[in-house]
Order: structure tokens, then C-alpha cells, then sequence
């Protein structure tokens, strides 16, 4: 099974742009797929952390409360919008996924950071298609 858009699946060996580390967990980290093309899936993170920086209003998180449909394991949960991942297409089976009315409402926000306040370099590869 291929994973689309809207959907949450887990990614293993994530290397992430701001710290420069590679993620370890065995059971791999929770994802976003907000664009998929022939080749490639984009995708944002989703941590479950309470550090506190996550709670500033500075557009860079998006706020998703677990539900029935997104099957995330802890119950406040945050998108972030300031990096965007790049991926080849496997056959990642998605184990949750955002509806269409919250997916607009993460791509308005997902626009507005990129464009206002810091532009991640694959951007500009999907900016049209969202």
C-alpha cells in the first residue's frame, strides 16, 4: 500500500534539519504527507513533545489533538512547519491520516511560515501543488 497525502505514517531514520541527528527509534517517527509526486513524497514531523518553546505563537507548530482518524499515540501533538522532508516512494502503509478540512487548514498555516517567516529549500519544489 502507498501512502498519499493527508495521511500519517512512520518514517525510521529520519536525519533532522535542525539539530543535525538522526532519529534511532525503532519504531520510527510520525509523519505528514503534504505532497507526493512520481518519484517522491514530501513530508513535516509530528512530535509529541511538551518543551515548552512548542507553545509559543510562532507559527512554526501546528497544533493536532489525537483523534480516532489521525491514531497518533500522544494526546497533543505538534506539526513542524519549518522544515520540509524529501523522500523517495516506498510502499509505507499510513496508519492514520488528517481530513480535508484540517489538511487546509495546516497547508494555510505551512504557507503563511514559508513564505512570511522562513523558507525551507524544497518549498519552492511543491508550493504550486498545494
Amino acid at each position: 500500500m502507498f501512502a498519499e497525502e493527508q495521511d500519517i505514517i512512520n518514517i525510521k531514520n529520519i536525519i533532522y534539519k535542525d539539530a543535525g541527528r538522526i532519529d534511532f527509534s525503532l519504531t520510527g517517527h510520525p509523519v505528514l504527507i503534504i505532497r507526493v509526486t512520481d518519484t517522491h513524497f514530501y513530508y513535516l514531523t509530528i512530535s509529541s513533545s511538551s518543551n515548552k518553546t512548542l507553545h509559543k505563537n510562532n507559527y512554526q507548530h501546528f497544533l493536532l489533538m489525537k483523534n480516532k482518524d489521525n491514531k497518533l499515540e500522544a494526546p497533543i501533538n505538534y506539526i513542524n512547519l519549518k522544515n520540509i522532508y524529501r523522500q523517495e516512494i516506498n510502499s509505507y502503509a499510513p496508519y492514520g491520516y488528517v481530513d480535508d478540512k484540517l489538511f487546509k487548514k495546516i497547508i494555510e498555516q505551512l504557507k503563511y511560515y514559508q513564505e512570511n517567516i522562513n523558507k525551507d529549500e524544497y518549498y519552492d519544489e511543491i508550493k504550486d501543488y498545494l
